[in-house]
C-alpha cells in the first residue's frame, strides 16, 4: 500500500514539474504585458522597441514549436526539457540584467526560443507517467488549467511587482522570478521524471528554420517600424522582401511536401477542410488577443494614469472571468459545437464595444470596467479552449500530432502580427485606443463570418 501511494504522489509531482514548462511560459507573456509602461520608462524604450519586448518572444517561441517537437523525439524529451529549462533561466537572467531596449529585446527572442525547446516536451513526458487514458485525460486537463492560472497570475504579478519599492528597478523581477522556479524544476525533473523511449530518427531541418525565423523578424520589423517612422521607401522594400520570401518559402515547402522530402511545415492537416477553416479562423482571432492586453495594460498606465499595480488587478477580473468560462466549455462545445464559438466571439465583440465607452473616456469608473473586463473575459473562456478543440475534432487521430504543431506555430506568429499591426495603429494614430479597439472588433466579426460562412457552405454540400 505504502509503495502503491509512494508511486502516485511521484506521478502527480511529475506532474507538476511537467507544467511548469507552460506555467513558464505563459506567465512571461501576460507578466511582461502589465509590465511594459514601467519597463519602457526604465530603459527609455521607443515605441516600436516597446511593441518587440512582446513580438520577439513571441516570434521565437512561435517559429521553433515544430522543431522543439522534433528534437524531443531524436534527443530524449526529459533531456531536451531540462537543457531547455536551463536556457530560459539564462536568458531571463540576462532579461533581468537588460540596460537597454535592445538587449531586453535579443534575450527575449532567445527566451522564446527556449520556450519553444521546453514546451512541446511536456504533452510526450505526461503521456510517458499516465499510461491509463482516463488518468492521462485528467492530467492533461490539469497541464492546460495550470496554463489559464498562468495567464491570471502573470496579470496580477506583471502589475504588482514594478509598483515595489526596491534598491533596483523593481520589473526586473518580472523576469528573475523564473530563476528560482527553474533551478527547482531542473532539480526535480533530474530527479524524478523519466526519459521517454526514443522512437526512429528525426530530420531537423535547419536550414529552413533559420529562413523562416528570419523572414518572420524582418517581417515584424518593417510592420512596428514603419508605424512609428512613417512607410518610407527602405521600410516598404523590406515588407515587400519578406512577404515575397514567406510566399516562397511556403510554396518550397508544399512543393518538397508533395514529392514526399523532409520538410518543416508537414502539409497533410491541409488536406482536410474543416482543418482550414479552423485554421483561418484562428488566424484573425489571434491577431485580438494579445494585443488586447497589449494596448488596454499601457492605455491604462499611460493614459489614465493608473498604477501597475491597479492596472494588474483589474485584468485579474478578465483572468477569473475566463477560468470560469473556460471550465464549462468542453461541455457545451461537444453540444453546439461552431455556434458556441461564435456566440463567444459575441461576448467579446460586446465586450470591446463596452471598452469604447468604459475606457476611452476622459475619467474612468473603476467598477464598471471591471464588470466590463469580466464580461470580456468570459467571452475569452468560451472561444480560446473551444478553437483548438474544434480544429482537432474531426482529423485522424493519427495526424494530430502533426495538426498540433502546426496550429501552435500559426497562433503565435499571428499573435505576433497582432501586436505589431494592432500596436502600431494604437501608438501611432490619432485616438489611437479607438482604432486599434474598432480594428480588433472588425477582426472578431471576420472571425464570426468565417465561422457562419463555412456553416451554411457545409449544410449546402450535404444536400
Amino acid at each position: 500500500m505504502k509503495m502503491r501511494n509512494f508511486r502516485e504522489f511521484n506521478k502527480w509531482l511529475s506532474l507538476i514539474v511537467i507544467s511548469m514548462s507552460i506555467f513558464l511560459c505563459i506567465l512571461d507573456l501576460f507578466i511582461v504585458n502589465i509590465a511594459i509602461p514601467s519597463i519602457k520608462n526604465s530603459i527609455n524604450a521607443s515605441t516600436a522597441e516597446t511593441q518587440f519586448i512582446i513580438v520577439f518572444y513571441i516570434i521565437g517561441y512561435g517559429a521553433f514549436l515544430i522543431t522543439g517537437s522534433k528534437i524531443g523525439n531524436k534527443y530524449g524529451h526529459k533531456k531536451i526539457f531540462i537543457v531547455s529549462m536551463f536556457s530560459f533561466m539564462v536568458f531571463s537572467f540576462f532579461c533581468g540584467n537588460a540596460t537597454s531596449a535592445t538587449a531586453l529585446n535579443v534575450s527575449r527572442l532567445f527566451q522564446g526560443i527556449s520556450a519553444a525547446f521546453m514546451v512541446p516536451q511536456g504533452v510526450a513526458l505526461i503521456s510517458n507517467v499516465f499510461k491509463i487514458e482516463e488518468e492521462r485525460v485528467k492530467a492533461l486537463g490539469i497541464y492546460g488549467a495550470i496554463a489559464g492560472i498562468a495567464s491570471v497570475i502573470g496579470q496580477v504579478l506583471g502589475g504588482v511587482i514594478p509598483d515595489l519599492h526596491l534598491s533596483f528597478d523593481a520589473w526586473r523581477l518580472v523576469f528573475f522570478i523564473n530563476i528560482p522556479i527553474a533551478i527547482l524544476v531542473i532539480i526535480l525533473a533530474n530527479k524524478y521524471l523519466k526519459e521517454v523511449e526514443i522512437k526512429g530518427k528525426e530530420s531537423i531541418q535547419i536550414f529552413p528554420q533559420m529562413i523562416l525565423i528570419i523572414l518572420l523578424i524582418v517581417l515584424m520589423y518593417a510592420i512596428v517600424i514603419s508605424g512609428e517612422e512613417g512607410w518610407r521607401t527602405n521600410n516598404i522594400l523590406l515588407l515587400l522582401l519578406s512577404l515575397t520570401g514567406l510566399i516562397l518559402f511556403i510554396l518550397n515547402q508544399k512543393r518538397k511536401f508533395k514529392k514526399g522530402k523532409e520538410v518543416l511545415i508537414n502539409m497533410k492537416p491541409f488536406l482536410y477542410q474543416s482543418f482550414k477553416i479552423a485554421l483561418l479562423a484562428a488566424v484573425t482571432y489571434y491577431l485580438v488577443q494579445d494585443s488586447y492586453f497589449f494596448i488596454n495594460a499601457n492605455f491604462f498606465e499611460e493614459h489614465h494614469h493608473l498604477s501597475s499595480t491597479k492596472t494588474g488587478l483589474l485584468f485579474a477580473c478578465q483572468g477569473i472571468g475566463y477560468v470560469l468560462a473556460s471550465l464549462l466549455s468542453v461541455r457545451f462545445l461537444n453540444k453546439y459545437q461552431e455556434k458556441f464559438i461564435v456566440f463567444g466571439l459575441l461576448i467579446m465583440v460586446l465586450g470591446l464595444v463596452g471598452h469604447i465607452y468604459a475606457v476611452n473616456t476622459p475619467a474612468i469608473n473603476l467598477s464598471i470596467i471591471s464588470v466590463v473586463l469580466f464580461f470580456y473575459g468570459i467571452g475569452c473562456g468560451i472561444v480560446l479552449p473551444s478553437m483548438f478543440t474544434n480544429a482537432m475534432r474531426k482529423l485522424p487521430v493519427s495526424i494530430t500530432s502533426l495538426a498540433t504543431g502546426v496550429y501552435l506555430t500559426i497562433q503565435q506568429i499571428s499573435i505576433g502580427f497582432g501586436v505589431s499591426l494592432v500596436g502600431g495603429i494604437y501608438f501611432n494614430l490619432d485616438n489611437g485606443y479607438l482604432m486599434a479597439t474598432c480594428v480588433m472588433i472588425f477582426l472578431l466579426l471576420i472571425t464570426i463570418s468565417i465561422f457562419l460562412i463555412s456553416d451554411v457552405s457545409l449544410k449546402r454540400n450535404s444536400l
